[in-house]
């Protein structure tokens, strides 16, 4: 079995970060791109497993990014996991059409996002690793 495969798409260097940190305790790859495009850009040449996405970027929004990743044919299976300050309903509904798997909000508890994944692609802890605690 393949080794997963997780893109981080955050403007936040901070916010990939702790995403990353949640997710060194389980056997997966994690790759990093800091605006949509680059995003885009990254899971085409990296095919990953699950995107985590954020909504407000420059260079290509999570809107944008979203949209293009739908809109070709070889990206369009990924699960997306969309991360947004936002929890506006209608934002949420909007992402859900546009083909996001997931949403979450930054004011919910980081370990949701860690859930989620695991939810999605089954992530499965590194052998002899505890996964480490996120703080909330």
């Amino acid at each position: 079995m393949k080794t997963p495969r997780i893109l981080l798409v955050d403007d936040s260097k901070a916010t990939r970060a702790i995403v990353a940190k949640m997710l060194r305790s389980y056997d997966c790859e994690i790759l990093e791109a800091a605006n949509g495009a680059l995003g885009v850009e990254s899971a085409r040449q990296h095919q990953p497993d699950l995107i985590v996405l954020d909504m407000t970027m420059p260079v290509m929004n999570g809107v944008e990014t979203l949209q293009t990743l739908q809109a070709d044919e070889t990206l369009k299976s990924i699960p997306v996991i969309m991360l947004t300050a936002n929890s506006n309903p209608e934002e949420i509904e909007q992402m859900k059409a546009l083909g996001a798997a997931e949403y979450i909000t930054k004011t919910q508890k980081p370990r949701l996002i860690l859930e989620k994944v695991i939810a999605l692609i089954g992530l499965q802890a590194k052998p002899g690793e505890v996964p480490s605690e996120v703080s909330t």
